[in-house]
């Protein structure tokens, strides 16, 4: 070991006045095809070190270590990889960082920097350069701290960052970045606008997804797993942008606002409780130190607590909160406490178990006073909605998700914009159980746009933009990299939208975004630990940018003595108000005006109040106002609601009597089908769950006449992402008729014995449904109809559907490729070796192959094929190296997910089963107990289960490659590695 004088030490004094030179290295300037390099260098660090980053790149490949810690590796020269290791540092002592170089053939080099941030803002580097020392051998725990490379000699420096052929893939920072870098050519731009790339973020400074405005015009910014960052952004053309840590004391934030001189942060995935947080400057030093929880909940990572808006008076700040958050009483409501499933038929989970346990009120919207002295629902009943703003008139509006893995269901919901009205419930549910779009007992969409992963909203007050576009509403896709410009006109009552594409093109995730106080937007990109950048949208066209005056009022609910008039407006958005002002009141009241009403609209309405809102003892005055409805002089969106209130008086308070059974199938049946498909859909409902006669043969006749599900306008977006998006092409190119779909989702509650050629016909359109394609869950859905559709049949029925060609369950690993072998019991070390020896040129058609082979396909996604119970494998290569790699199939029970974990049922008899918790029924659980097949499962009656808790063990079998012989091996790994 080099002696503690000879190693070299950084000091601050030492620092030169710009940043040093990376320099390319090698063994010799004469490299060999296959010539393996080993690099070490060790140096000194003082203490208190901010942030620290190894920037690397290598001629052909590489791998790296810091202080013996493996970070990763990478096999693409063409681009630098970046790696955190603050977490590493032995601060005021010594460091070293091993890489190990492989060349192909051709050219070699290896360069590095390694930059450290001090907490008083000074950087310290460490560059490759010819103090580094190297060797051809790989001796016994080389790369550790521990390991003496006195005997190695100096590595050659075979160029200067920016020679050929490699160039500059290790850009200067410098003290502060470049220059902002104009990129509208590179991307798709509205008119007259410009974008600029302002800052790449460091590796070591994560990944941001939360962004506002300080009280001195800077911008605070959120890693979402770290720190809060301070960035001046660059005010010209040849100004940099800088970015520090700040020393707020919080971590892993959604979501940032400045109100009034002080920070309200919602943090999520930290090390802090999730919530929504105070800070507070408490020495006047301009810097917030003093964090305050104002409101704990139970809910962390994607689907938790997200966004926060001021209103625009000031007086309260809202807070979104996703699906995966636990309802958190408040002080008050303006949302109706009454909420419930409300599904007429029985609702199927998904497929795979996501958000199974997940129920009503589903994502909310909460606000609350700057003082923290009141907390209220606002809003219920969304999916994921990650943000929300005010528009020019004072509306909130939020853009909602999608159920990627619904497409293709019939129940499959894109993403939209919400206009959020007080008091509003929108529907979702989860599962099957999502509620048709329109059912007047929510709100409804303002705009669907389709797949996506909706992140931040904004609104364009302040910026120097154009009247149109100061007036927009700005919704964020991370997926498919756009900026929604949302056009909104007022329009009775509410509003109606149109959407423009205002910033687009792959690779862009984007996350949030802000109107700086010099009128420019301000957005970023990154999450998921995805490279991060900052970029600023500014106007340089003709048009006036004369700011527009917008409104300032506090959200309230209707009043109510006005309410019940404005139930009978012909505008949606007017009745739906006086709903849910009618639900805050007393149900004696609403039923003393249904009892009485003739208006179609106010009894439809009125019903649905009551339905909502009233006991048992309401049950009378709402059919019999239902009742007086004449079909003839309803138009199709009353024959609609008017079926769907009929449906809550059943779901709320029980099924009807053989009486009103009766007298409901003597107006419905008869009339069923009508030629209007959606009517038809939702008779087909109703009259499934009243088990009409005759209502299968005339279903039948409907799914056989049905034609080609419309083709949605969806694939300019999903172009533009590679991974995510190929699911949405294959779909579009060989949809599923969702017609058809729905027709036997009401079909299965259809109780036996039908007649046998029917029976045929329905078990026939199983294996047309399973040849299209889908989301993960849509195979796993349609097999679960089919199930249902059986526990409905005679057992004499059964018997003979057992014949059938198309009702058996199949194996659906039965058959998949079989690897060749001879295969071994591999070890970590051992794939990693053999990852070494190059993954570059393998057959990725046979690696496809071994990942059926190794079942990797039953329960991971990747592009299109797959399963998903397990974690979506299609970018893969980006986040691991083989080592990650080889220690998750091997050693799977390692790091297990929550989200994927199984669960670990104990019964009162001592005894356990392992699984995943498909369904709860009132009387027993439905437990999927294989991976591979969630088709295999078991019941257990609910008075028999003692404990649930999530299984330590993985429910993927470790070994599973054990089955490859090494060719096998190498193109599996270079097929998920994207090699």
């Amino acid at each position: 070991m080099a002696a503690i004088c000879a190693v070299f030490t950084l000091q601050a004094a030492e620092l030169p006045a710009n940043e040093p030179v990376a320099h390319w290295l090698w063994k010799s300037a004469t490299p060999s095809s296959g010539e393996k390099v080993y690099f070490r260098r060790e140096f000194e660090l003082p203490q208190d070190i901010a942030s620290a980053a190894i920037t690397v790149a290598c001629d052909d490949w590489h791998r790296i270590w810091f202080n013996g810690k493996e970070l990763g590796f990478a096999g693409d020269w063409t681009n630098s990889r970046g790696y955190d290791v603050v977490a590493h540092l032995k601060q005021g002592g010594r460091n070293v960082i091993a890489v190990e170089g492989r060349n192909e053939q051709g050219a070699a080099a290896m360069a590095l920097r390694f930059r450290a941030t001090l907490k008083d803002g000074r950087k310290l580097y460490v560059m490759s350069d010819g103090n580094w020392s190297c060797n051809t051998e790989a001796p016994e725990n080389w790369p550790s701290p521990d390991f003496s490379d006195d005997a190695w000699p100096k590595a050659e420096v075979v160029g200067k960052m920016g020679d050929a052929p490699w160039g500059t893939l290790i850009a200067p920072e410098g003290h502060g970045p470049a220059a902002p870098e104009d990129v509208t050519s590179k991307y798709q731009v509205a008119a007259g606008f410009k974008l600029e790339r302002l800052y790449r973020v460091p590796k070591d400074q994560g990944s941001w997804v939360a962004m506002t405005v300080d009280g001195k015009g800077q911008l605070l910014c959120a890693d979402q797993y770290g720190k809060i960052y301070r960035v001046n952004p660059s005010k010209d053309a040849f100004g940099s942008t800088s970015a520090e840590p700040t020393n707020i004391p919080l971590s892993g934030a959604h979501g940032l606002l400045w109100h009034q001189g002080v920070l309200y942060v919602t943090v999520n995935e930290g090390t802090d409780q999730s919530g929504v947080w105070r800070v507070t400057d408490t020495n006047g030093d301009g810097e917030p130190d003093k964090p305050e929880l104002l409101k704990a909940f139970t809910g962390r990572g994607e689907h938790g607590p997200h966004g926060l808006a001021v209103s625009p008076d000031g007086q309260w700040i809202y807070c979104v909160l996703g699906n995966h958050t636990d309802y958190t009483p408040m002080d008050s409501s303006l949302v109706s406490l009454k909420w419930g499933e409300d599904q007429l038929l029985p609702r199927r989970p998904d497929a795979r178990g996501h958000a199974r346990d997940r129920f009503a009120p589903g994502g909310y919207i909460v606000r609350f006073k700057p003082d923290n002295s009141h907390w209220q629902l606002f809003s219920i009943g969304y999916r994921n909605q990650y943000d929300l703003a005010f528009n020019q008139q004072g509306d909130l509006f939020t853009y909602d998700s999608d159920m990627e893995w619904d497409l293709g269901m019939p129940w499959y919901r894109p993403t939209r914009i919400c206009h959020v009205v007080p008091g509003s419930e929108f529907g979702w549910r989860n599962g099957s159980g999502v509620w048709p779009e329109y059912y007047e007992d929510s709100m409804g969409t303002q705009l669907d746009i389709g797949p996506g992963c909706p992140t931040g909203v904004l609104s364009g007050k302040g910026a120097k933009f154009p009247a149109k576009y100061q007036q927009a509403i700005y919704a964020l896709d991370w997926t498919y990299a756009t900026i929604h410009a949302i056009h909104l006109v007022p329009h009775g009552g509410g509003y109606k939208a149109e959407r423009e594409e205002f910033i687009a093109g792959s690779g862009l995730p984007l996350t949030d975004a802000v109107i700086g106080p010099d009128g420019a937007m301000y957005f970023l990109t990154g999450g998921r630990r995805t490279d991060s950048a900052l970029w600023r949208v500014t106007y340089g066209g003709g048009d006036k940018v004369d700011p527009v005056e917008f409104a300032s009022k506090t959200l309230e609910l209707e009043d109510r003595a006005k309410a019940w008039e404005a139930l009978g407006s012909n505008e949606r958005i007017v009745r739906y108000k006086a709903h849910v002002a009618l639900e805050a009141g007393d149900p004696a009241e609403v039923a003393a005006e249904l009892a009485t009403e003739n208006d179609p609209w106010r009894i439809i309405g009125g019903a649905m109040v009551l339905a909502r809102t009233g006991g048992p003892e309401h049950r009378g005055t709402i059919l019999e106002a239902l009742g007086r409805l004449d079909e003839s002089k309803t138009d199709l969106q009353q024959k609609l609601n008017a079926l769907r209130a009929c449906g809550l008086v059943f779901i709320r308070h029980g099924e009807p009597a053989p009486q009103e059974r009766e007298g409901l199938l003597a107006r419905l049946n008869g009339a069923f089908p009508t030629g209007e498909p959606v009517l038809d859909h939702e008779l087909c409902r109703m009259l499934c769950y009243l088990q009409a006669p005759g209502i299968v043969g005339r279903t039948l006749a409907l799914m056989d006449a049905s034609g080609p599900t419309p083709v949605p306008d969806w694939l300019s977006l999903a172009k533009r992402n590679a991974d995510y998006g190929k699911v949405v092409e294959e779909m579009i190119a060989n949809l599923p008729p969702a017609e058809v779909i729905h027709y036997i989702y009401c079909l299965r509650v259809v109780k036996g014995p039908w007649e046998q050629e029917e029976r045929k016909r329905f078990f026939a359109w199983f294996e047309k449904l399973l040849s299209k394609k889908g989301g993960a869950s849509y195979a796993g859905f349609i097999e679960d109809l089919k199930k249902e559709t059986l526990a409905t049949a005679t057992p004499e029925e059964r018997e003979w559907i057992a014949k059938l060609a198309t009702a058996p369950a199949t194996n659906a690993l039965a058959d998949l490729p079989k690897a060749q072998g001879p295969g071994r019991e591999w070890t970590i070390d051992e794939v990693v070796k053999l990852a070494d020896e190059g993954l570059t040129g393998r057959n990725k058609e046979n690696g496809r192959k071994m990942f059926q082979a190794s079942l990797c396909v039953a329960c991971h996604r990747f592009g299109a094929e797959g399963g998903a119970t397990g974690p979506d494998l299609s970018a893969l290569g980006g986040r691991f190296n083989v080592r990650d790699l080889a220690e998750a199939i091997l050693d799977p029970s390692k790091v297990v997910s929550d989200q994927y974990a199984f669960d670990l049922i104990t019964k009162t008899d001592g005894s356990q089963v392992t699984g995943k918790l498909l369904d709860e029924k009132d009387d027993h659980w439905i437990i999927a107990t294989s991976p591979f097949d969630f088709s295999q499962t078991v019941e257990i009656e609910r008075n028999q289960i003692k404990d649930k808790r999530l299984s330590p063990v993985s429910p993927m079998p470790p070994g599973l490659i054990n089955s490859l012989n090494p060719d096998e091996l190498k193109d599996l790994l270079a097929y998920i590695l994207g090699k």
